[in-house]
């Protein structure tokens, strides 16, 4: 595995540059100044063409996506007969990206959800977290047969039953020959390339982003008081810089590693843990979290590639309550949408290089909302670092702090939506590599 960057005790921002390949994106370092019972351990990372085809016992997080309908991935358990109901929690909680011995449950009414917790222990289910929002729980067993009992017993009361699967940021996709996608790195031009060069005060003033991610440490391109946090891994781990970087993009105010909307403040809220790895519970959370807190915009720069229903109600529950949701559409050059990019009301956010032409790494897929610019920007990283960055990761950040720009003109937010289409650079491409285009502020 390649090794995390070395912390620098230095204040001055040194000339060495480093190239490292981390989760979520490449980088190159620039020196300066008890939520998981397991994690997965991913094998070598594939080609695209190698992910279309791989075994999902190689890497948990790297099965050969499959779309699923809406609700596909739950199970109902009303009028099946035991073995039938045994087989479809094998079939739905042992694949490969399931987090073992765990499943989420969502209930009909917060009396069925009351009833469950009253009874849980009785037939060998922890309650590891509880979603009240949205009438869902997390739960952990030991045995499958208990949980199969439970769901018998309940009959046409009983909840709809998904896996808990593993999400991460995007890892980016080794270029292959044969892709011609963009490589071509925007630098600081990226500003310019939507129209958000020169002088940004007071873009995104009184406008709350949510970054839902790896954490964002303490950079100086933040702001006194412009970053608050809450931690859903507490795990006492080290922050991933990936976090950081995707919000100095959003809010950065340092012109080394700007963000597009600088006067925004940003909610960070941890749903991922130092390696990278989060679950769909612990993303559900942080959405409704995010939600309730008070965010008009929330920036979700992970995802994988298995529908959720837990997922989606979160993602309704922000929608309904006029909050912008947006989402990376996965670094894997492939043509399907990660979720949550592919849930419908997400803007999804694919990356372009410097010439406008599609990223190599950026997945296609129909509902694509738009693309921005995702090769070769500068970042902020760690606490004391700043970085090169590629990914939808980053497009997508970019993209969320255009919305923040368009939502401090005083925009509602169903209009800033639109705008955000209606001004995108149309470039003749696919919609489902470049969506509505590239995006492009009006000033």
């Amino acid at each position: 595995m390649t090794p995390e960057p070395e912390q620098s005790t230095t204040s001055t921002v040194l000339a060495l540059v480093v190239g490292v390949l981390m989760i979520g994106f490449a980088v190159w370092v620039v020196a300066g100044s008890g939520l998981f019972s397991t994690t997965p351990d991913p094998a070598k990372r594939a080609t695209p063409q190698e992910l279309a085809k791989a075994s999902s016992a190689d890497d948990p997080l790297l099965a050969p996506p499959k779309r699923a309908e809406t609700g596909d991935s739950s199970v109902g358990a009303a009028g099946l007969g035991g073995d039938t109901l045994m087989a479809e929690l094998v079939k739905k909680l042992t694949k490969a990206n399931a987090v073992p011995n765990e499943a989420l449950l969502t209930f009909r009414s917060k009396a069925a959800l009351a009833q469950f917790l009253r009874v849980a222990k009785d037939y060998g289910l922890e309650v590891v977290g509880t979603l009240n929002d949205l009438n869902a729980v997390r739960v952990r067993f030991t045995s499958m047969e208990k949980l199969r009992d439970y769901l018998a017993a309940s009959g046409q009361e009983a909840p709809l039953l998904e896996a808990n699967q593993w999400m991460t940021v995007p890892r980016l996709a080794k270029p292959d020959g044969s892709n011609q996608g963009g490589a071509q790195p925007s630098g600081l031009a990226f500003l310019d390339a939507i129209n958000a060069g020169g002088d940004r005060t007071g873009w995104g003033k009184g406008v709350t982003v949510a970054v839902l991610d790896t954490g964002v440490q303490a950079n100086p391109t933040f702001g006194a008081g412009q970053v608050s946090h809450v931690d859903l891994v507490n795990d006492g781990t080290p922050f991933h810089p990936h976090g950081t970087s995707v919000a100095s993009l959003i809010a950065g105010q340092d012109e080394r590693v700007p963000g597009v909307s600088p006067d925004a403040n940003i909610l960070d809220i941890r749903v991922a843990n130092d390696k990278g790895y989060s679950v769909t519970s612990v993303l559900s959370q942080g959405i409704v979290q995010a939600t309730d807190l008070g965010a008009q915009v929330i920036n979700i720069s992970m995802g994988g590639y298995d529908d959720s229903q837990v997922l989606r109600d979160a993602v309704a529950y922000a929608l309904q309550r006029n909050v912008i949701v947006l989402a990376a559409a996965g670094n894997d050059g492939l043509d399907v949408l990660a979720y949550p990019a592919a849930i419908t009301g997400v803007l999804s956010v694919g990356a372009v290089d410097a010439k406008d032409i599609q990223a190599y790494f950026s997945n296609s897929g129909q509902g694509l909302t738009l693309v921005a610019p995702g090769v070769g920007l500068p970042v902020a990283w760690a606490a004391d670092k700043m970085a090169i960055a590629s990914g939808t990761s980053q497009a997508v950040a970019v993209a969320s702090g255009g919305v923040a720009y368009e939502l401090g003109l005083g925009l509602s937010p169903q209009n800033a939506v639109l705008v955000l289409q209606q001004n995108a650079l149309v470039t003749g491409a696919p919609k489902t590599q470049v969506g509505n285009g590239v995006l492009r502020l009006k000033r």
